[in-house]
């Protein structure tokens, strides 16, 4: 078929939630933070830090995104075989003020992602979708080097984070706000107001074992010191531990805490000024245990925005049938 110019393209039968059907090992994204624990206080005197009442921004804005693998495919020419994707996202905005939250802002794209650095020579569209409820989709064509057969799908994952980047950047710019980028946060230079990266699933404490008593008693609404991250993959950060809401009885004395960064390009102060606000503001924006699977550190505006983003992808097992006609007439 024209569309896919000299390659033959296959779908890959199994269910995108399962994986390939031929996996290969993914390599291992190993961290080397140097972790300094004396920015904030001299790390013998830590305390957790219950902030005195700190200048809120006037807005609060939480930027996240959802992506989706919606067909993997196998792509031959000649006698190279290569892995590729068929994919989508969507980042979006809340805006947050005086107790009331509107979604502000929501961004969607499409892409055919193909790997072992084999490329395709124009979009490809899916023609023929429900006349009336869903228009011709285009997937814009990308190229990735790696042959690994999950390379595709961490190249539709960084189209989404390059696009939430620009996204938080736009309302970072902006005076009086503080913007919640979930996920780490993505650049390092200043902008006019303020930026924090919200890391809820916390895969490495980086303080030592001494220090997580500390973590266990943290109260609701309070924080750690700050401590400095430095690492050659990433620029420099300030980060610090927030507790949410207290454990439920029975549950990890770690429940209920989520890790924040910001640009250590900020300054010290004004990333303590940072800490406190999300230590005042973040809490009450906390779901109980039976709100959300994720709760209390899937914030009630970034859920509500990620259902949105999601329903703004359309049906995906009828996109996925669409597609399995495609390539049954390349």
């Amino acid at each position: 078929m024209a569309q896919f110019g000299e390659l033959d393209v296959r779908l890959e039968p199994w269910d995108v939630e399962y994986g390939s059907e031929f996996p290969l090992d993914a390599p291992e994204d190993v961290s080397d933070d140097e972790v300094s624990l004396d920015v904030e206080m001299p790390v013998g005197s830590w305390d957790s830090i219950e902030p005195a009442p700190a200048t809120i921004p006037g807005r609060i804005i939480f930027v996240d995104g959802v992506r989706r693998l919606e067909a993997r495919i196998v792509l031959r020419r000649n006698a190279k075989l290569c892995r590729g994707a068929f994919g989508s996202y969507a980042v979006g905005a809340v805006l947050a003020t005086h107790g009331d939250a509107t979604i502000r802002e929501v961004r969607a794209d499409r892409v055919i992602i193909v790997g072992s650095g084999e490329s395709l020579p124009a979009p490809i569209r899916l023609m023929g979708l429900t006349p009336g409820l869903m228009p011709a989709l285009a997937y814009r064509p990308l190229s990735v080097a790696s042959q690994d057969v999950d390379a595709p799908l961490r190249g539709i994952l960084e189209q989404m984070r390059l696009a939430e980047e620009r996204l938080a950047r736009e309302f970072a710019d902006e005076e009086d706000t503080l913007v919640v980028a979930d996920g780490p946060l993505t650049f390092g230079d200043p902008l006019r107001g303020g930026a924090v990266g919200y890391i809820k699933r916390l895969q490495k404490l980086y303080i030592p074992e001494d220090k997580l008593d500390l973590l266990s008693r943290l109260p609701p609404g309070s924080r750690t010191p700050l401590f400095g991250l430095r690492s050659s993959k990433r620029f420099a950060r300030y980060a610090w531990f927030l507790r949410l809401l207290a454990p439920h009885p029975g549950e990890s004395e770690l429940s209920g805490l989520v890790r924040l960064e910001v640009s250590e390009s900020v300054g010290v102060e004004t990333a303590k000024e940072l800490a406190d606000a999300t230590a005042h503001t973040l809490p009450q924006f906390a779901p109980g245990r039976g709100r959300d699977p994720r709760a209390p550190q899937n914030l009630l505006p970034i859920g509500a925005l990620e259902s949105r983003l999601r329903r703004h992808l359309g049906d995906a097992r009828l996109i996925r049938r669409h597609i399995q006609t495609l390539l049954a007439l390349n």
